[in-house]
């Protein structure tokens, strides 16, 4: 389907900056951009006085945007050979932004300079995807990719950041000669925290581009993101393994070969698997589970990785609130609530939240806490003999269920230390195995537990009474007041286990 751009109005051309002074982007008429969902893409151009040039920009705006704090600041993405790639960068950006695998970002596609025949356009891109003290396809030593580097930095993300909200951390994505550059600047620009590189011919002039990254991998620097994705060109294995080797332990380094790609055919998995590496950390499928008061001190330590701060995936935030309102943590709710909407604006149901929220810190402070539960210390096994061993049975909700005695409840001595298990027997053949994070002895039995292998993430608390070489009793939520959404609590469950051999 082919969308509408969305783009400001041109401005006058007395309205452009001059060359003394900062240029500005300025709206571009009549260029569009083709992309597969309904986007807010606007195009500039920026008369660069780096080099002497009015160059075409792209920009896409990230889906929270207008919703957003004034005060938010977006991650810029520069990817080079923006009139080919910005279609595959929107589709796999979208993607992992949804599934909360990588932050929102400015998207800024750098077109290439037009010339009046191919070969003319060919070397225009090649000046300046090339940098000086390089030759790519026969050319000069002298080419303009510092120049080109210089007006990324100076010039083009400097007007990113006062007109469109631009910030940290800075990304650039370069295929071919583009990773030429993009690989040079890992190596020379210390401004760009992630460098994603695309089939990047590394072997010309007798590795000068790994001789240049080995040599920053070896100084004092900052930290650095950077991931090459091969198919036909890309990283001889033993310069490879010395840049790991030299690489201080502040640097995530990624390289894989693609197999069944081509040079042509492998852009759009290459973005794909390169954007989500390079922020692998940020990802919520990678983010503690629990305790929920954990998750934002944890993407603290992802915005301290990058030198800046970040803001966690919009779904886990309002997960987030919600797990904390089911806990009863009303303050920490409101703090979070506060992340989510200047973040990403007020949720569909933020007045709902809100006065969730509101009654919750009316409430004292919950007693019993997912927190508290994981901290306790399991009793020393002297004290748990009698229930050391393994234990067979089943766990039902209602009377009617069959029992088949597929779980297995096994306590042992592991190191000197009690070490639990369930074991559910599943009829595919396959054992579902939950160790216990709880363990606790009572006056009538023992109460043992796990985490909740999805939300809300509670702890699963088997309360029982020790009958001769049987154990009875119930589950419960520990930690969180779970109810369903029309207000109802769960249905309890019940458990029966004996002794193995009893």
């Amino acid at each position: 389907m082919n969308l509408r751009l969305l783009m400001p109005v041109l401005l006058p051309l007395t309205a452009r900056a001059t060359a003394q002074e900062a240029p500005e982007l300025v709206a571009a008429a009549g260029h569009t951009v083709t992309l597969a969902r309904d986007a807010d893409v606007r195009s500039f151009q920026i008369d660069s006085s780096i080099l002497e040039q009015t160059r075409l920009i792209h920009v896409l705006l990230p889906a929270s945007f207008a919703q957003s704090a004034p005060e938010r600041r977006y991650p810029v993405t520069i990817v080079l050979d923006g009139e080919y790639n910005v279609p595959p960068l929107a589709a796999v950006s979208d993607e992992l932004v949804g599934n909360g695998q990588i932050p929102e970002a400015l998207l800024v596609a750098v077109t290439n300079v037009a010339g009046g025949s191919w070969e003319e356009e060919a070397q225009n891109r090649v000046h300046d995807l090339t940098p000086p003290g390089l030759s790519v396809s026969g050319s000069s030593l002298n080419e303009g990719g510092d120049r080109f580097l210089d007006f990324l930095e100076q010039e083009l993300l400097p007007a990113v950041e006062r007109q469109l909200r631009g910030g940290a951390p800075r990304t650039l994505i370069g295929h071919s000669s583009g990773g030429i550059l993009a690989t040079y600047a890992a190596a020379t620009r210390p401004s760009f925290a992630a460098v994603v590189a695309i089939d990047t011919p590394t072997e010309f002039g007798d590795d000068w581009l790994p001789k240049k990254l080995l040599a920053r991998a070896s100084a004092e620097t900052p930290p650095l993101r950077y991931v090459s994705y091969e198919a036909r060109f890309g990283w001889r294995d033993d310069t490879w393994q010395a840049l790991v080797a030299a690489a201080p332990a502040t640097w995530r380094l990624q390289r894989e070969h693609l197999a069944r790609e081509s040079h042509e055919s492998m852009g759009m998995l290459a973005m794909y698997l390169g954007l989500r590496e390079a922020y692998a950390d940020y990802s919520m499928l990678v983010a503690p589970v629990a305790p929920t008061t954990s998750i934002l001190p944890y993407y603290a330590q992802v915005g301290a990785s990058l030198g800046c701060a970040v803001v966690p995936p919009q779904k886990l935030l309002h997960h987030v609130v919600e797990d904390l309102l089911a806990e009863g943590r009303g303050a920490a709710a409101r703090e979070a609530y506060g992340v989510l909407a200047a973040g990403y604006g007020a949720p569909s149901d933020g007045n709902e939240l809100l006065a969730q929220i509101t009654e919750a810190e009316r409430r004292p402070p919950p007693a019993e806490t997912v927190e508290g539960l994981l901290a306790t210390p399991f009793p020393e096994p002297e004290e748990a003999k009698a229930f050391v061993g393994e234990w067979v049975g089943d766990v039902w909700m209602t009377e009617d269920e069959p029992r088949t005695g597929r779980e297995l409840l096994r306590l042992e001595v592991l190191d000197g230390k009690l070490s639990g298990k369930t074991v559910n027997h599943l009829s595919s053949g396959e054992d579902l195995v939950m160790p216990w994070t709880y363990l606790q002895l009572t006056p009538k039995g023992m109460t043992w537990g796990y985490m909740n292998g999805m939300r809300p993430r509670g702890m699963l608390l088997f309360e029982s009474t020790l009958d001769h070489d049987t154990l009875t009793g119930t589950m419960r939520f520990g930690g969180i007041a779970f109810t369903h959404a029309d207000g109802s609590k769960p249905p309890t469950l019940y458990f029966s286990f004996r002794r193995a051999g009893g």
